[in-house]
């Protein structure tokens, strides 16, 4: 598959297109557009089920007290349920809003309430997890393969987690421990990817010495050799998660979101990132170790 293409010899049109990806994630974050749900900013979540009468979004936002309904955020859970999005409440506040939606809706309402330093807490603890996540794959690729192979993994792993998050932006999705979570699953699968591409590089490489020609060829080769089984086990991955992103509910639907970025982005970049970061590392460290010419 792909016999006429050079994967190594173009990285620049490779990597062109995931800057550009990149650039409208990043433009997007800056904007403000990546909405961080209550477990990063705290917050108060209220949750009805079996409501009967069935209203719109914007009638159950009429039906909330006029303090509060300016800054909610309502979503539609199913076909008799509905849950709403406010800022820190107080507890007369909450109560308030829990007795507006009971009576709108005759149903239950359950409340969840988390304070900004909780959410700032969760926050961090995600990105330390992330962070631990991403030191231990290099830790075992050094270990398993080499330290350039590691480098490169390094480098496709984070542009798998930024262009998840970018594309939170760009769609404004919010962003919850689900979306860590999936996150984490991303890296996995991802890293699942790239280490088939790369054992079959160890498989084919030459053991006597260095020549970039040589290697970026046996890189080439690799990749196409692989890049089917690659193809195919994405495809067949993301049916699954496409259903679940169609039909499933709100938190399912953001969950099957960051998957269905993540794995485009793994599938990518463990063909189209991953060998080319390895085969400029090789080359980089093969000028740098070149002993420099002695002057006569």
């Amino acid at each position: 598959m792909f016999p006429g293409v050079d994967f190594v010899g173009r990285y620049r049109r490779w990597f062109a297109i995931s800057g550009a990806l990149l650039a409208l994630g990043v433009l997007a974050v800056l904007i403000g557009r990546l909405d961080f749900g209550i477990d990063f900013q705290g917050g108060a979540q209220f949750t009805a089920t079996g409501a009967d009468p069935q209203l719109t979004e914007q009638a159950v936002t009429n039906a909330l007290p006029p303090g509060v309904a300016d800054e909610s955020v309502v979503t539609t859970l199913g076909d008799d349920g509905y849950e709403v999005r406010t800022p820190v409440l107080g507890e007369g506040e909450s109560r308030e809003v829990e007795d507006a939606l009971a009576e709108a809706l005759g149903a239950e309402v359950s409340a969840t309430s988390v304070s900004p330093a909780f959410g700032e807490q969760i926050r961090n603890q995600a990105l330390q997890a992330v962070a631990a996540a991403l030191l231990i794959i290099v830790a075992f690729i050094s270990v398993r393969f080499e330290f350039a192979f590691a480098v490169a993994a390094m480098v496709a792993l984070v542009h798998d987690v930024l262009l998840t998050v970018g594309f939170y932006a760009i769609f404004s999705r919010e962003v919850s421990l689900v979306t860590v979570v999936a996150v984490l699953t991303v890296l996995g699968y991802s890293l699942y990817d790239t280490i088939i591409i790369f054992d079959r590089i160890r498989e084919n490489a030459p053991t006597v010495g260095y020549n970039r020609r040589r290697f970026d060829e046996m890189v080439n080769v690799s990749i196409r050799q692989v890049v089917r089984r690659s193809i195919y086990t994405s495809i067949f991955t993301l049916i699954p998660v496409t259903a679940l992103l169609i039909f499933g509910e709100s938190t399912l639907s953001d969950f099957a979101f960051a998957l269905l970025v993540g794995i485009l982005a793994g599938a990518y970049s463990s063909i189209f990132i991953a060998p080319q970061v390895l085969s400029l590392f090789k080359a980089w460290r093969a000028r740098s170790t070149r002993p420099a010419p002695s002057s006569a």
